[in-house]
């Protein structure tokens, strides 16, 4: 009785069989086993060979050697892997329940191969984005990491994979060849560069910045008509982020950089050296050959090698003549200016009937608020002693009523 419950028969290989029966109970007894063994499998498969798998490289990734391994276990690249095996079970599964005669589990087989091949493209697809994760972060420790960025080429290889992923998860759903997309793709490239415009110029514009060394992350820029003036936080494959002194934020275009012209302060960090530049505006009338009161007043004021000129010298040079040279030797001898660098004192050209005098020098400090300061200080000084010197600074408003 139980023969003609349940046959067993050889196939044509010795690896297939058939399985044969009358009973409607028996067989829905031998196909929730077959699920149940299929379900079972995966998992058992799924933990055995991800706890396998995360006990080899986590010794491996142990090892000081290995630092590109543990960038990609702290991104639970491994993790994502995993998911594969279940899914492979399934797919391979999937003919035994379409060879079986009961319809309904039948017509599960199908699709069961269908979600699982797409199940592995997404799964493939999360590890590798992972991946490509756990190499930005890997490369960021790198010293060069700030002057060769490579976000914008990370994101492109994002951009890639997601175009491939989609390519494969259509043709697995339409059951077509990948490269009958492809064809049909190649038709759609006008289309396409409209719709990744922005993607594509900032990619050919990120490999001229990272060729060239133009920007790098921590640079201060000024883009003029951009509103753009602080400092490189972020460097990425459409835009350049740039955090202003006011904290407010600046998302430029990367093309932008390009096309556009672009004052980098790179070179004024690296040099260690910072332009002071400053114009003092004298009243005329008050520029004058200095009497002998006014000698043996900066000779007592003004002690030590500051005012520098020779016994018969004074005689021949004015009042702002003094104080230019006073100014070239107090800024020579300050421990800020650099020495290596021009000191210039000099009269220059003004757009209003006034004297014009001109500081300019570089100091050895280049961070803009301790700047700013020092800055202040020496010009301080510089128009503290303007009266000593019998000088006036001129004002607009006393030049009015003058002339009133």
């Amino acid at each position: 009785m139980f023969d003609k419950a349940l046959r067993i028969e050889d196939g044509a290989d010795w690896h297939h069989f058939h399985v044969y029966t009358d009973s409607t109970p028996v067989a829905m007894l031998l196909i929730a086993a077959l699920l149940l063994a299929i379900l079972l499998a995966s998992a058992i498969c799924y933990y055995v060979t991800r706890s396998i798998m995360l006990m080899i490289v986590g010794r491996l990734a142990r090892q000081p050697q290995r630092k590109w391994l543990r960038a990609a276990e702290s991104h639970r690249v491994f993790h994502r892997l995993a998911p594969l095996v279940p899914a492979l079970i399934l797919y391979a599964s999937a003919p035994l329940l379409s060879g079986l005669t009961f319809p309904l589990i039948a017509a599960l087989g199908h699709p069961l191969a269908v979600l699982a091949a797409c199940y592995m493209v997404y799964t493939l697809l999360r590890a590798a984005l992972a991946f490509l994760d756990s190499v930005g972060e890997r490369y960021s420790h790198f010293p060069s990491a700030s002057e060769r960025p490579i976000k914008s080429f990370l994101q492109t290889a994002t951009i890639a994979l997601y175009v491939i992923a989609l390519i494969a998860g259509i043709s697995v759903l339409l059951e077509r060849s990948p490269a009958y997309f492809l064809t049909g793709l190649s038709a759609m490239t006008a289309l396409l560069i409209i719709i990744f415009r922005d993607s594509l110029l900032g990619f050919v514009a990120s490999i001229q910045l990272t060729v060239y060394d133009m920007v790098r992350v921590g640079d201060w820029i000024e883009v003029p008509g951009f509103v753009a003036d602080g400092t490189v936080i972020d460097i990425a494959l459409n835009t350049i982020k740039v955090r202003n002194f006011d904290n407010s934020i600046v998302m430029l275009p990367s093309y932008v950089l390009l096309t556009n012209s672009v004052k980098n302060w790179r070179g004024m960090t690296e040099s260690g050296g910072r332009r002071v530049r400053h114009a003092m505006h004298f009243d005329a009338d008050t520029v004058r050959f200095p009497d002998e009161a006014l000698l043996v007043q900066l000779g007592n004021d003004l002690e030590g090698p500051l005012v520098r000129v020779a016994p018969g010298d004074t005689q021949r040079r004015t009042n702002l003549g003094l104080y230019r040279l006073y100014l070239n030797a107090y800024f020579r001898d300050h421990p800020a200016v650099r020495k290596d660098m021009p000191i210039v004192i000099r009269q220059v050209q003004s757009s209003q009937p006034v004297i014009a005098l001109e500081i300019f020098l570089y100091v050895d400090e280049t961070r803009w608020e301790p700047y700013e300061n020092l800055q202040s200080d020496m010009l301080d000084h510089a128009y503290g002693l303007v009266s000593q010197f019998g000088l006036r600074c001129w004002q607009e408003q006393r030049a009015s009523s003058r002339q009133l």
